[in-house]
């Protein structure tokens, strides 16, 4: 009995073995005809006036900062037919916040009212706007804005009494 048990563990033994060196082999031979992915978005544009490291990117921005996507607010690819909403009537948003929250897919004050808090943190973390979004209040201002109401604030930004770039 202890005869079987020891060639029972004999033979799977060089099984294993076996089986690491075709498995070494197979990993050596796929990974010489791997090729990284090319960047084709020098090929993409004609290259006129532009510099050596000025190309367009196709990656979407949400993917180039270390902010956790979980937390991610609700985004948008384009705006509603209606068209975008003037993101600058709310306190604390000028025109480059608002240019970034457009890149992001945020165009509308019912985007900005549904945000959570791990939303605004999600903001403020992606945007390198420390505070913020919570200082300026911006989602109790987005759903007075989105109700059709005004704020104080956003009559003076209609009335051009404020200057937001």
């Amino acid at each position: 009995m202890f005869e079987i048990a020891s060639l029972i563990v004999l033979n799977l033994v060089i099984a294993a073995f076996v089986g690491l060196l075709i498995g070494f082999m197979l990993g050596r031979a796929s990974k010489a005809s791997y090729t990284p992915p090319v960047d084709n978005t020098e090929s993409m544009d004609d290259g006129a006036g532009l510099k050596p490291n000025a190309r367009r990117s196709n990656i979407n921005p949400i993917f180039k900062k270390n902010s956790s996507v979980d937390n991610k607010p609700l985004i948008l690819s384009s705006p509603k037919q209606s068209g975008k909403d003037n993101l600058k009537k709310i306190k604390g948003i000028n025109s480059k916040i608002e240019e970034d929250l457009n890149k992001i897919g945020i165009f509308h004050f019912e985007q900005i009212a549904k945000w959570t808090s791990k939303n605004c943190d999600w903001i403020e973390e992606f945007l390198q706007l420390p505070r913020c979004v919570k200082k300026y209040q911006w989602v109790d201002q987005a759903r007075i804005l989105a109700s059709g109401k005004e704020t104080v604030y956003s009559q003076k930004v209609e009335d051009n009494e404020v200057e937001v770039d």
